[in-house]
């Protein structure tokens, strides 16, 4: 991106709600976008707080004001001294370098892609990305408001291997666990979790979304909700910005899922989702998960996130795993 000298260097980062957030520069840099200014990108010190520089994102010369999204390359990216990074417009994934004039890297428009079934179809306007996720490996999930998932492969960024059929809402977060057999999708009623692999019926392979395309014997998703009472209780506010619990080792699963609504955080445990029978079911007959647990702040939550994967709800543990952002205050878990 093009540097810039804005008025606010120097002072406090201000996270503003619907913010998009990213770690970066070894978790020492915090990029940032917001609703209001989604043609910029503040660049901020974790350390102190305070803004250091601001961007604005240029294609072809000219302002691009269409960036939905931001994301590292790959799941550990933040821990790593990069200056590249993937941006998300209506119709394109875009991969930008802050060392570059012109900020645009690369741009990889998938003017088609491939449907779940095998059938290609081309990329209409009212698709609209909204949100991405990668893995440790560079597989790329993107969400958009036609409800689809669509999967790539980090060697074929311009069309993807796997778009999944929605349930009707549209999507607005999405995250990927560190191997990439999972995928959860938040809408504004439900959050949507995606197992990615499949056992290939004729040759008893095991096939991934990302580079394959699944069948229709494609797992089914699991739908995670809150019961009616909890929807009374935090008043009807919509479910935001969905993750799992972060990994940075190979072989070591996440182990739960976080969202955020209202006032409220909302965790579930990822293991019981996994093994979830279909007690309950909503949404067309779909296994649906309702136990959860709540956890209450004063001020409406902006985003929670979990900063190392040895998280465990145990009250008096001080463990601070989980941080949660509200538009006054970052509280670690157990902080009141």
């Amino acid at each position: 991106p093009v540097a810039s000298t804005p008025p606010q260097a120097g002072e406090r980062l201000n996270v503003a709600p619907g913010s998009r957030t990213l770690l970066a520069r070894g978790e020492r840099a915090l990029h940032l976008i917001t609703p209001s200014r989604l043609g910029r990108l503040t660049h901020a010190d974790v350390e102190t707080g305070r803004v250091v520089n601001d961007f604005s994102f240029v294609r072809e010369g000219v302002e691009d004001y269409g960036v939905a999204d931001i994301c590292n390359e790959t799941k550990t990216a933040q821990l790593e001294d990069r200056s590249t990074f993937l941006g998300l417009s209506s119709k394109s994934l875009l991969r930008w370098d802050t060392r570059l004039k012109g900020g645009l890297a690369q741009e990889m428009t998938s003017p088609a892609v491939e449907c779940l079934g095998g059938k290609s179809y081309k990329l209409s306007e009212s698709s609209g990305f909204t949100c991405m996720a990668t893995s440790a490996d560079g597989y790329v999930a993107v969400g958009a408001r036609d409800g689809r998932v669509r999967l790539y492969s980090e060697r074929t960024l311009t069309q993807a291997r796997t778009s999944i059929p929605g349930l009707g809402a549209p999507i607005t977060g999405i995250d990927v666990t560190f191997d990439g057999q999972w995928v959860v999708a938040t809408t504004a009623r439900y959050l949507m979790v995606l197992l990615t692999t499949y056992r290939d019926p004729d040759t008893g392979n095991t096939r991934c979304g990302f580079t394959s395309r699944l069948g229709a014997d494609a797992p089914a998703p699991r739908v995670l909700r809150l019961r009616p009472e909890d929807v009374a209780r935090t008043g009807g506010a919509a479910l935001e910005k969905a993750h799992f619990s972060w990994v940075t080792d190979a072989g070591r699963p996440e182990r739960w899922i976080v969202a955020s609504v209202g006032n409220y955080s909302v965790l579930w445990n990822f293991r019981s989702v996994k093994t979830a029978s279909p007690e309950a079911l909503s949404l067309g007959g779909l296994t649906t998960v309702t136990q959860y647990n709540l956890i209450a702040k004063q001020d409406a939550v902006v985003d929670a996130k979990f900063m190392h994967d040895r998280f465990a709800r145990v009250s008096g543990r001080g463990d601070s795993a989980m941080v949660v952002a509200t538009k006054s205050k970052v509280y670690s878990l157990e902080e009141d």
